[in-house]
């Protein structure tokens, strides 16, 4: 959302607006987004992806070698690679599934991959809040078994 922003050549009151909704949805607190965004205006921030610095980068790949590829997970690795790194749809992701699948239909291979990207997803999201210092419980669900 941001990238697209600052991709505009027109940034409206609106549009920031949005931008830092976003933001502080999704956990930043108002002195981060402050700190970000002078860093941003001192150029300080020199990576092509808004929400990522160089450093940031190397810390999620050690993660995510150390999650998937040393502990045997290579075709989830694969898949995160190309979800994000080559940044491939899901859709076209399914339709390269379903040509080394041809018996299963493109929407079992949508469904798959789906779930395999959900997986790793939930595999990397503990060491990743870990090596980013972020509470890992703030979207756990609260246990209700107790309550009936």
């Amino acid at each position: 959302m941001f990238n697209n922003l600052l991709a505009s050549k027109k940034v409206s009151k609106t549009a920031i607006q949005q931008v830092l909704k976003h933001l502080k949805s999704s956990g930043l607190d108002h002195g981060e987004l402050m700190s970000y965004f002078l860093d941003m205006l001192s150029g300080k921030e020199k990576s092509n992806l808004a929400f990522c610095t160089d450093e940031e980068g190397l810390l999620m790949d050690a993660v995510i070698g150390e999650i998937l590829v040393r502990t045997g997970h290579q075709r989830l690795f694969k898949l995160v690679v190309d979800r994000y790194k080559e940044r491939m749809s899901k859709k076209a992701m399914a339709r390269e599934l379903n040509t080394r699948h041809p018996e299963w239909c493109l929407r079992t291979c949508e469904s798959r991959i789906d779930v395999w990207l959900q997986m790793a997803e939930s595999m990397l999201y503990l060491p990743m809040c870990d090596v980013f210092d972020k509470k890992a419980d703030r979207f756990r669900l609260q246990s209700c078994a107790g309550i009936a």
